[in-house]
């Protein structure tokens, strides 16, 4: 989220452009919203942090726009506690306020610009001084190891208490899945996964690579958590693939666990008063964000 003073942007808020006239719009939007984290400035002149949803086209120009406070109630909607977690939002026209706009020129130069451009002016203005907007946050986990996601949600290899689907060291040998070449030709099909044993379990659910009576966690002869760069004199391999070598050394350190999770708001607007909208509910879109966990 980008972080911008926009004042432009505030000064709009309080300009009506609409001049009482019913017009004709079709919200053919793609529902892809945007955001900014904005500082608005009330006509006391006291400042607040704010988030600024949008969604634009340029045929014809125009934006749907939702402004709301930035707290720490809003700010759980972007790593929900529970999947499908929703929180609703009352919009005054005030602290929280939505715009249909139109425009004589692009309004993607407007939004989150400290400094706006002068030839792209607002041509019509629609708020709603009433309604709620509803947040809905989904989430995906997904550790990005090289095996599809709906492949691991049922295992836990190694009994570390964590999922295989968000578990980046499915065998728990210290040696990251994706590097133990579950998919080598990335086609999804896992059968040709590394096995460089041979004993029929691949590289990524197995804890001995190399089948030596060792187990490969304790085949990290400097510690420093990179067991490939652990290769015995006179060898070209690393010992944890090594069958030749079989030292074990103690544990030094554990890389630490990260998985991805890709976060999907999904706004809902209802019974907003705007004269152009004919519909008690308008979904205004979608954003997405990705945490690492």
């Amino acid at each position: 989220m980008c972080k911008y003073l926009a004042i432009f942007f505030i000064g709009l808020l309080t300009t009506a452009c609409n001049d009482g006239d019913v017009i004709e719009v079709q919200l053919d939007f793609d529902k892809e919203l945007s955001l900014c984290e904005i500082q608005t400035t009330n006509q006391q002149g006291s400042t607040s942090e704010s988030l600024l949803f949008f969604d634009t086209r340029t045929d014809p120009f125009e934006s749907l726009s939702l402004v709301l406070p930035n707290t720490t109630a809003t700010q759980t909607m972007f790593n929900p506690v529970n999947n499908g977690d929703s929180q609703s939002v009352a919009i005054d026209g005030s602290t929280t306020q939505f715009h249909y706009r139109a425009y004589n020129g692009n309004p993607n130069t407007l939004f989150c610009s400290v400094i706006s451009p002068a030839d792209v002016a607002v041509t019509q203005n629609y708020s709603s001084n009433g309604g709620t907007a509803t947040f809905v946050s989904t989430f995906v986990d997904d550790d990005g190891d090289g095996v599809p996601t709906a492949l691991e949600f049922d295992g836990d290899t190694d009994g570390d208490g964590i999922p295989d689907y968000i578990d980046e060291d499915d065998d728990g040998d210290n040696v990251l899945t994706i590097n133990e070449k579950p998919d080598p030709n990335n086609d999804g099909d896992l059968s040709d996964a590394q096995d460089s044993d041979g004993d029929l379990i691949p590289d990524y659910l197995d804890n001995d690579d190399d089948n030596d009576g060792t187990l490969t966690i304790n085949e990290d002869e400097n510690g420093n958590g990179n067991l490939f760069d652990d290769i015995a004199s006179g060898s070209t391999t690393s010992r944890f693939l090594d069958v030749n070598f079989s030292n074990s050394y103690t544990i030094q350190t554990l890389n630490e666990n990260l998985f991805f999770r890709t976060v999907t708001i999904t706004i809902t607007l209802s019974n907003i008063d705007i004269s152009i909208l004919a519909a008690d509910t308008l979904e205004l879109g979608t954003y997405q964000t990705v945490l690492i966990l």
